[in-house]
């Protein structure tokens, strides 16, 4: 996020919102003890989905624009955690 330039206010946030989180187990009559959870976001969060477009970011970034005629394009399409990279040229060996 800091490479990106996002403002420090929000990369705090971001930190504090993905760090020390805990759960508990319940079900019938039993509740477990805390469990502490070391890594991601919890689930259906809104917030993960603009996380996870930065995070994959560079991946959309890495095709090549077409200039004049080339024959080669190299296309991107993300859509929230999928991402599609697409080479189109006058025959397979051109496109890799």
């Amino acid at each position: 996020m800091r490479m990106r330039r996002i403002p420090g206010d929000i990369v705090n946030f971001t930190e504090r919102v993905l760090t020390d989180h805990k759960t508990q187990l319940k079900f019938d009559d039993y509740t477990s003890a805390w469990i502490p959870i070391n890594n991601g976001i919890g689930q259906g969060d809104p917030l993960s989905m603009i996380l996870y477009i930065i995070y994959s970011l560079d991946l959309v970034n890495i095709a090549k624009k077409c200039r004049g005629n080339e024959s080669l394009k190299e296309l991107t399409l993300a859509f929230v955690d999928d991402t599609a990279l697409i080479a189109i040229g006058n025959n397979f060996e051109a496109t890799h």
